[in-house]
């Protein structure tokens, strides 16, 4: 049972390392920072943007949103 536990975390910790980063090659890094992927070009991107930082920081009044947070205007 010992084994099988010690078994069970080393493919834990494994799994965990072996996943945490990618190397992009330069000529792709321009693909991935496209300027229509930016959320400020597209206007229901932004839309949605504000609107989830109306709600969130509705209780410290960022963007001159009433409301406490909760969403219950």
């Amino acid at each position: 049972m010992q084994r099988f536990q010690i078994l069970i975390v080393v493919l834990g910790c494994f799994g965990v390392l072996s996943s945490a980063c990618a190397t992009v090659a330069p000529y792709e890094r321009e693909r991935l920072a496209r300027p229509d992927m930016e959320a400020g070009r597209n206007p229901d991107a932004k839309a949605g943007e504000e609107h989830a930082t109306a709600y969130r920081e509705g209780s410290s009044g960022a963007m001159g949103s009433s409301g406490g947070g909760c969403g219950c205007n």
